[in-house]
């Protein structure tokens, strides 16, 4: 198990209950192990889960045991907790390859950065997470493949060659 792995699991955890609050997770920042959420000041509805009630979702031990993975149409702050648990399960994957996650950056509420340094060289990888028209499938795994394989250079903005843009993909 990677060293950040549970801090991580906390995080989703942490952005799910408070998201379900009317908070937005803006910043995770895994070194210092720091959360900063902004209140929304609304309360969003309740997501949609092609397995399981939004009820048992919320029980924390029965997300351990079932996927509990988000339907399209939930709001972000299911997609955040959704991608940071699964990106929990794959941090030790991703280091073996050179690849460190660093944090996660989410200015607006449709989408967020996740902060990674591959080798040397810092980027941004940008992930979708309202308006989806898919599920946010194995976001840690296609992370870990795509840098794996050398693969990321192919999504780097036009506008930021430190930007891996991902919101089409994932």
């Amino acid at each position: 198990m990677h060293t950040s792995t549970p801090f991580l699991a906390r995080a989703a955890e942490a952005a799910m209950n408070m998201g379900a609050d009317g908070y937005r997770l803006l910043h995770l920042d895994i070194p210092t192990r720091r959360l900063t959420f902004t209140d929304t000041g609304t309360v969003p509805e309740p997501g949609v889960f092609p397995h399981g009630s939004p009820q048992q979702v919320a029980d924390r031990a029965w997300r351990a045991h079932h996927d509990w993975q988000p339907a399209p149409e939930s709001p972000p702050y299911l997609q955040m907790a959704w991608l940071l648990d699964d990106m929990s399960t794959w941090l030790a994957d991703l280091s073996q390859i050179q690849v460190t996650v660093d944090g996660l950056a989410a200015p607006e509420p449709d989408w967020c950065d996740v902060l990674i340094r591959d080798g040397d060289t810092r980027l941004q990888a940008r992930v979708q997470l309202a308006d989806r028209s898919e599920p946010l499938d194995f976001p840690g795994m296609l992370l870990r493949d795509l840098f794996a394989e050398g693969r990321a250079s192919r999504y780097i903005a036009d506008d930021s060659p430190k930007v891996v843009d991902l919101r089409a993909v994932l």
